[in-house]
């Protein structure tokens, strides 16, 4: 289990997905098996089925699904007055926010509390970030001959996102520019200008409500689920031979605290990692989670959260949650 959650954290950090099947109901509930985006098999049991995602079943047993997104990271090139509000809804989304100007007065971390700042010519910062599929690139530097450079280097990374601030008249010049530098029909398209939804933004505020927008519509195919992360570095760091807890969201229906892929990492002194809604069904998830540290055997629990329940977590109606609870030696 140590291997396969360390394989799961290398591949984050390195930018790419996963896909994780666990047998949560069957005769060997929480054996697991890894695959690359390819569907190449890479470590634990090969039992997965490699083009499904959820709950899906396979002869007698039934596995659970999904794949492990990395955090994403924006990366905003220029520090000008419409970055500024992007870093900030950036950190808000959860994204690792950077923001790189050759300026320092436009590039510090009084301007940009809440991101990784660095003040270097945009080159230089190309080299000095390791870009991949997990980041969404922001260019809205002050002058075309910047943005270009941003550009090219854009292009030659493999980002999820690369979206370009200007007019649709300076949008049609650029990938003109494009065609005209040799870059093929497919990299022109993956540009992303004018920047933003089309929803008549004027404001900086505005403007990055538009940027984020687009973004988070293009992030909705590959979510990745809260603190996966840090769950998969501490099960990879995992020294001591007590046993741990891990709580997987499997199903979810109607009203509920948090969705399917929820997960929450419960150490042997009761700490824990990451979240499956708080409140009561947490309190009920923890209590269970522990009586799996001490059996060693993995529950497959049905939670409803009916008017009691659902009123005694705020909701305003209740859904209903199935949870699997694996231990982890």
């Amino acid at each position: 289990m140590k291997n396969l959650w360390s394989a799961v954290s290398q591949s984050l950090k390195s930018g790419e997905p996963v896909l994780l099947a666990t047998e949560v109901a069957g005769d060997y509930p929480g054996r697991s098996g890894l695959y690359d985006k390819e569907g190449n098999f890479l470590t634990g049991e090969d039992i997965g089925q490699r083009d499904n995602a959820g709950l899906i079943a396979i002869g007698s047993a039934t596995l659970f699904q999904q794949w492990l997104w990395p955090r994403p990271g924006l990366v905003i090139f220029g520090g000008g007055h419409v970055a500024v509000p992007v870093a900030k809804i950036g950190a808000l989304l959860g994204f690792e926010v950077t923001v790189c100007d050759d300026r320092k007065e436009f590039a510090n971390s009084l301007r940009f509390p809440q991101a990784k700042v660095l003040t270097m010519g945009y080159d230089q910062a190309f080299d000095n970030l390791r870009l991949n599929s997990r980041h969404y690139i922001v260019i809205v530097t002050r002058g075309h001959i910047h943005d270009r450079t941003c550009l090219v280097r854009a292009l030659d990374t493999g980002a999820a996102y690369i979206g370009v601030i200007g007019s649709p008249k300076k949008a049609a010049e650029m990938r003109d520019w494009l065609r005209e530098q040799g870059f093929p029909l497919s990299q022109v398209q993956r540009v992303f200008s004018p920047i933003g939804l089309d929803i008549n933004a004027r404001t900086p505020e505005e403007i990055a409500v538009s940027i984020m927008g687009e973004i988070i519509r293009e992030k909705s195919n590959r979510p990745a689920p809260a603190n996966i992360e840090k769950i998969a570095g501490a099960l990879a760091a995992k020294a001591n031979r007590k046993s741990w807890s891990l709580i997987t969201i499997v199903s979810a229906q109607g009203s509920t605290p948090q969705g399917a892929g929820a997960r929450m990492l419960v150490k042997a002194d009761g700490q824990t990692v990451g979240t499956v809604g708080g409140g009561l069904a947490e309190k009920m998830a923890l209590d269970a989670a522990l009586q799996v540290m001490d059996t060693q055997v993995p529950r497959l629990l049905e939670y409803k959260l009916d008017n009691t329940v659902a009123a005694q977590e705020g909701m305003v109606c209740g859904g209903k949650m199935t949870l699997f609870i694996q231990p982890i030696q």
